[in-house]
């Protein structure tokens, strides 16, 4: 591969990569399935929300796949960090976009970027396949690697995509000939030329296989191959076989003796249901039943099957995906069983708690903390009922302290006397956290109350 290494911003250089560019005649055409599932592979693999597909011209950047970006078609070029892309041959990875001012408020709150170049046969750059979120995440070299095949998996595709389109045009090249003596006799260099294109066809398929067979057996993920109906392992990757402690080879054994049980029903089922109507199925934080040695174990896995067509498009296998998620949600288990402990101790101890939402106004509450403040358990109460309630003198104070702990992402904490609707007046201790959106803003604040003994006159 002839490379064009440390030309990237020469005008010559960006001459010749749009020529690169244009020669695949891929610039704002219509979505294909064949690129679509190559962005939706990539998004199951990392287990990321958002994938794009971008091709760079001139002045704008192309989406032929978007998985998760909304309808968005592309962005113009000086706008896109997409671009940064072309200036290496390894993977572009942003950490924290919001480092960059540029990229700071981007509608979609997006922090994290991963991106790696299309490049062609003749070293041009002429696009990237990156993967995005929305918090920052660790990306290791077994990671940027896989990326690194499925840049060159969406050339293959680009490639395959020409040679289809050229050998369409040579299919209407053919008709013309037949209807001239003269085009007949041209049509054997037609044939000679449909036969090199043919030849490059297979090549690009071989080399794609073994792209496909690297993927595969390296992505972090469990991924099995199914055949259908008889339900026997066909292929399955590492990480698909480490489930199991003894590393036997799976291959060639039933499925139900592998994963006899998800959520109550027979995993067997559910290649069924794939298999009969040929969509695919998806499901988050699933309970799987699998063998581990000679006993039975439970994981939790975000699921995916997929239904493979063989000859004459009709589905002969399902490819499943695993992403083992057990300890999220063993982790997440014990944070809500350490809520319910939680709120358990704060009613015994008389505590008043909260959670206000600051655009609406509206509080959840239990009924101490309503108590606190002079109402009835199934009183409505409302954030500015918790204003009226104070005498007016704490009123700005507490406001203020509010906004501090917003502005410092810390905790509020006062002292005040509520006047209660009988005419009584009470002193409260309380304390508040403030809790923030995925762009940053303030959006609700957890409140823990309780009424105290009036101080100590100083």
């Amino acid at each position: 591969m002839e490379q064009h290494q440390n030309k990237g911003t020469s005008a010559a250089y960006e001459a010749a990569r749009l020529n690169a560019l244009y020669r695949y005649k891929i610039l704002n055409t219509l979505p294909e399935e064949a690129f679509d599932d190559l962005a939706r592979l990539a998004c199951q693999i990392f287990d990321l929300p958002v994938c794009l597909i971008s091709f760079i011209g001139a002045e704008e950047v192309f989406y032929k796949a978007n998985v998760g970006l909304g309808q968005e078609p592309g962005e113009l070029r000086s706008e896109s960090i997409c671009t940064n892309t072309m200036m290496n041959e390894g993977v572009t990875i942003v950490k924290d976009i919001h480092t960059i001012p540029r990229f700071k408020d981007n509608p979609f709150g997006i922090r994290f970027y991963a991106g790696a170049p299309l490049i062609t046969a003749d070293g041009f750059r002429i696009g990237a396949i990156c993967v995005l979120n929305q918090e920052t995440i660790e990306f290791d070299e077994q990671k940027q690697q896989i990326l690194l095949g499925l840049a060159k998996v969406v050339l293959d595709r680009v490639e395959l995509r020409l040679i289809a389109l050229n050998q369409q045009k040579l299919k209407e090249d053919h008709a013309r000939l037949l209807s001239t003596t003269d085009e007949i006799v041209a049509e054997k260099d037609h044939l000679v030329e449909f036969k090199a294109q043919v030849t490059q066809a297979n090549s690009v398929l071989e080399n794609r296989q073994e792209h496909f067979e690297i993927l595969f057996d390296q992505a972090p993920v469990a991924i099995g191959i199914c055949s259908v109906p008889d339900k026997i392992i066909q292929r399955a990757n590492a990480a698909l076989v480490n489930i199991w402690t003894d590393h036997t080879d799976i291959n060639g054994q039933p499925l139900e003796d592998i994963i006899p049980d998800v959520d109550g029903q027979t995993f067997l089922k559910m290649i069924d249901e794939v298999y009969e109507s040929g969509k695919g199925f998806q499901a988050n934080e699933v309970k799987l039943q699998v063998w581990n040695g000679n006993r039975m174990k439970s994981i939790y896995a975000n699921v995916s099957l997929q239904p493979l067509d063989g000859l004459a498009d009709k589905t002969d296998h399902v490819i499943f995906i695993l992403a083992d998620v057990t300890e999220q949600v063993v982790a997440k288990q014990m944070v809500e069983e350490a809520n319910i402990v939680l709120t358990s101790a704060i009613d015994a101890g008389g505590m008043g708690y909260t959670v206000v939402e600051f655009s609406t106004g509206k509080m959840v509450s239990n009924n101490q903390f309503k108590n606190n403040y002079g109402y009835a358990a199934d009183d409505e109460f409302h954030y500015s009922d918790l204003f009226d309630a104070m005498l007016p003198k704490y009123r700005q104070k507490i406001k203020q302290a509010v906004q501090e702990a917003i502005e410092n992402n810390t905790v509020y904490q006062a002292e005040y006397e509520v006047k209660w609707a009988d005419g009584t007046t009470h002193w409260i201790r309380a304390f508040g956290k403030p809790r923030y959106d995925i762009y940053g803003r303030a959006s609700h604040i957890i409140g823990l109350n309780k009424i105290i003994n009036p101080p100590a006159a100083g």
